[in-house]
């Protein structure tokens, strides 16, 4: 126990003065009833172990609490009260809070404690990104027994223990209906200690991507132009139709790639420039991307095969003019642009983006990629980054997300063309 005499002494000093005093505490309770509030022991302390508080004024009618920054409020259900201050157990995960008192109707703070707990002694081995509201999650490692719970927390620091059942080396639970939903923290609470073994674990619905917009110089008149595509999608998620595209959908096959089906994407307009194109796709995967090029000088249809490296996208060819030939590395869950000499610096690890939404990694290229766009709205652009990057070439891009950590928009300065860009992103 910390500053196991001080707080022993202070103990005696309460009691002794509380014989002295009314116990019932002063009546009329003003500013100066309070300015005298004294932490004899300090303002941190481990769980279980007792806060001393010296005041004058307090009566054991009063109701206590620890609220934390999120105001998530706790009742402190023992409290020793005397006419020179009160004790009791901080027996609450860790986390700063205030120490608040209700006296006749009215509440005032006596100062903020920060609570530390025990790092458990677990080893893990896996945790997953994500689990849908309903469904069931495994934990897997060493060191767990019968005590151990998963423990969801949200930014504020409001917990929500899971029915967690136990064995040597996993945990597993279910999320219920009403979880917190976005991005949370995952700990494991066991004995009288705990470990965070994740702070980035979504607890999120499935949604689909059914549009992307790009605004390019944004605020420019004379430069600001738009690219949108807006997609129709059946329950299950498969795309049905497209608003800037005459779609169709048939099976196709060859010697050199066997059986796929044909995405077939003809322009309703000329207003943007876009072209038409076919996508050969099996497995959610692009096998070859099919659109008009020159060469040999000969201008005719093409096919270029598309490439995949442990389910992200390494190579692909689409239309464009900068970044119309895209060669990728995934470096640490995240794509890399060093090959075109941009700088995506991933260092914030709180910018984690949904499992399920959009990449904007890649969305950075598809600004100039045709074919890129339409690749990630329908699903087939590979695995996304894991985390969102922080800057671009030093530049900081601002985002915004839904109460799911899906992100929903996105705004930088474009690496090829120095205009400021807005992506934004509509899922369903």
């Amino acid at each position: 126990m910390k500053k196991t005499e001080y707080i022993i002494l202070s103990i005696i000093l309460l009691c002794f003065m509380s014989c002295e005093k009314d116990r019932t505490g002063n009546a009329d309770w003003t500013d100066e009833t309070l300015s005298e509030i004294r932490f004899p022991s300090g303002n941190t302390f481990s769980k279980g172990e007792d806060v001393i508080i010296i005041c004058n004024g307090l009566s054991p009618d009063d109701s206590f609490y620890l609220v934390s920054p999120g105001g998530q409020q706790t009742v402190i259900e023992e409290v020793t009260v005397t006419a020179s201050g009160i004790f009791f157990t901080a027996n609450v995960p860790a986390g700063n809070y205030t120490v608040v008192v209700e006296h006749g109707g009215e509440r005032r703070e006596l100062g903020a404690i920060t609570v530390t707990v025990a790092t458990i002694n677990v080893t893990i081995s896996h945790v997953p990104s994500y689990c849908l509201p309903g469904d069931a999650f495994t934990v897997s490692g060493v060191g767990f027994d019968g005590s151990a719970v998963l423990v969801l927390e949200d930014a504020d620091g409001n917990r929500t223990p899971l029915d967690t059942e136990s064995s040597a080396n996993e945990l597993s639970a279910e999320i219920p209906e009403n979880a917190p939903r976005g991005k949370l923290n995952l700990l494991i609470v066991q004995d009288d200690g705990e470990q965070t073994i994740s702070r980035a674990f979504f607890v999120t619905s499935r949604k689909w991507l059914t549009a992307i917009r790009y605004t390019i110089g944004a605020g420019m008149a004379s430069y600001e132009h738009e690219y949108d595509i807006h997609v129709t999608r059946s329950d299950d998620g498969m795309v049905t139709a497209c608003t800037e595209y005459a779609m169709t959908v048939q099976p196709g096959s060859d010697g050199e790639l066997g059986e796929y089906t044909v995405y077939g994407f003809d322009p309703v307009s000329d207003e943007y420039g876009y072209t038409d194109f076919e996508l050969k796709v099996r497995d959610s995967r692009i096998l070859e991307a099919v659109f008009e090029t020159a060469q040999g000088g000969i201008e005719d249809y093409y096919g270029f095969g598309w490439e995949y490296s442990d389910g992200y996208l390494s190579y692909a060819v689409g239309t464009g003019t900068s970044y119309s030939t895209i060669f990728l590395e995934t470096v640490d869950g995240n794509i890399s642009l060093a090959e075109f000499y941009i700088d995506c610096a991933y260092d914030d690890p709180s910018l984690a983006n949904n499992p399920f939404a959009a990449d904007f990694t890649l969305g950075i290229l598809a600004a100039d990629n045709e074919i890129l766009r339409m690749a990630q709205v329908l699903g087939l652009a590979g695995k996304a980054s894991a985390n969102l990057p922080s800057s671009i070439d030093g530049t900081e891009v601002s985002y915004s997300c839904d109460e799911e950590g899906y992100v929903t928009r996105a705004s930088y300065t474009d690496p090829y063309t120095s205009f400021p860009t807005i992506i934004e992103y509509t899922y369903e």
